[in-house]
């Protein structure tokens, strides 16, 4: 919903200069009456510096230095007090109607409307300066890329911790914009600086290696695993990109940096809490079981399957429900073609709790595989620990799909309810309520 609301924002406000406000500012004859006045003003009042970076601004073609006399309260209110001094009778009367009509021109100018207008609360200029200003194609391109980081994000945080850390992602990526821009410069760095925070986010919750899903068409999603540096370098170049499209420059890329460093810490402090092991009643690891397994994996690099079932099997003779054991000779009975065994053992796998960390995404992985050969045919008694397995790993549509083929079993109703309620949090209940309980 985010997203939408970004590129919509970036659609139909972009912010593109000249602004009808600061054209205004100038053809009414505001700018006439009183710029000049204005830089007086400040420099009588100990603020020559910002009179210097205000010319300097104009010099530039900047015409955004307007907005530091068209939003001072401070400069009406003394200019209305001091008028006499340096206008006559009917330029007082122009330009206190002139005045009248600065709320409504910036009503009407795209880069100072939804809450960004001074009389505003100041803190609504973080919330909003997103959705004004920024480059559409830009925008369009980094939520385009975020989607693959995304669905595991907010599947793995939450819905309630992704909004939060848009929320301060929009607030480091104002304070970042506001650290190095000059005066009259206000954080118009449209949606790409704030969407740093969630790319920072899902690279703070990654290990040396990062799977992410991927979607060919015709064909079920399936997953790459990349090195997470190599991902790292998706963000910073949009930052260049942000850089060399936006102005001010260093300005908006101050803005993202921040972003996409915060929420690489935020995510830290966030980050869901890993389940607790009791350490007293774990069962230590059987030095002769992870001598097999290691002597299984090696077997499979060099694809002797014979030799690896062997050695697979030897740990499963000790405990039948061994998961490592269970992958390695399933894949050890695919490669040497032994039909009947493999599906004895598919069968085995996907009936396993797969309740530690990561081994519901190898039990998918496995599932696509037999599915592929075998079709999806399952015995009730598998097929319904398989779709609370599927529900685990987040995907939803082949437990969905599964939980059709099936029949009756004792299985099914707690199986069918871990699903629905993984849709209701999802925000699906739509599909959860066409399932029957």
């Amino acid at each position: 919903m985010i997203a939408v609301a970004l590129l919509l924002g970036a659609l139909l406000n972009p912010a593109n200069a000249p602004q009808p406000v600061l054209g205004w500012y100038v053809d009414s004859g505001l700018k006439t009456l009183e710029w000049d006045n204005y830089l007086s003003w400040l420099r009588f009042n100990g603020r020559g510096e910002l009179a210097g970076q205000l010319e300097q601004q104009l010099a530039s073609g900047d015409s955004h230095a307007y907005s530091a006399a068209l939003l001072s309260p401070s400069f009406v209110k003394d200019s209305d007090l001091r008028a006499r001094d340096f206008w006559s009778a009917t330029q007082i009367e122009k330009w206190k109607a002139l005045r009248q009509q600065t709320q409504d021109q910036l009503a009407a100018s795209n880069l100072y409307r939804w809450g960004l207008p001074d009389s505003s609360p100041r803190p609504a200029r973080f919330f909003t300066s997103p959705f004004a200003g920024g480059s559409l194609w830009l925008t369009a391109l980094t939520v385009f890329l975020l989607v693959p980081m995304a669905f595991p994000l907010e599947r793995q945080l939450g819905h309630g911790r992704v909004l939060t850390l848009w929320l301060l992602g929009c607030l480091l990526a104002g304070a970042g914009y506001l650290l190095v821009a000059r005066s009259g410069q206000l954080p118009f760095h449209g949606a790409v600086a704030p969407l740093m925070v969630w790319y920072g986010a899902f690279l703070g919750l990654q290990g040396w290696r990062t799977s992410l899903p991927v979607w060919l068409p015709g064909k079920a999603r399936t997953s790459i695993s990349l090195p997470t540096p190599a991902l790292a370098a998706m963000p910073l170049v949009l930052l260049g990109l942000l850089a060399w499209q936006a102005q001010p420059a260093i300005a908006n890329l101050a803005a993202g940096v921040l972003a996409l460093v915060g929420g690489t810490l935020l995510i830290q402090l966030m980050r869901p809490a890993e389940p607790s092991v009791n350490t007293e009643t774990a069962t230590p690891a059987d030095p002769q079981d992870q001598q097999a397994l290691q002597w299984g994996w090696d077997a499979l690099a060099q694809l002797q399957a014979d030799a690896a079932s062997d050695a697979f099997q030897q740990v499963l003779d000790r405990q039948p429900d061994h998961f490592d054991a269970l992958t390695g000779i399933f894949n050890a009975r695919r490669m040497n073609q032994d039909s009947n065994g493999w599906i004895d053992i598919a069968h085995r796998l996907f009936a396993h709790p797969a309740s530690e960390k990561g081994q519901a995404q190898q039990v998918v992985g496995c599932w696509q595989q037999f599915r592929q050969q075998q079709g999806a045919k399952l015995p009730s008694s598998v097929g319904w620990h398989l779709v609370t397995t599927l529900t685990r790993a987040g995907e939803f549509a082949q437990a969905e799909t599964l939980a059709v083929s099936l029949d009756h079993h004792d299985t099914r109703k707690p199986a069918l309810q871990a699903l629905r309620d993984a849709l209701h949090r999802e925000g699906l209940g739509h599909r959860a309520k066409a399932l029957e309980v």
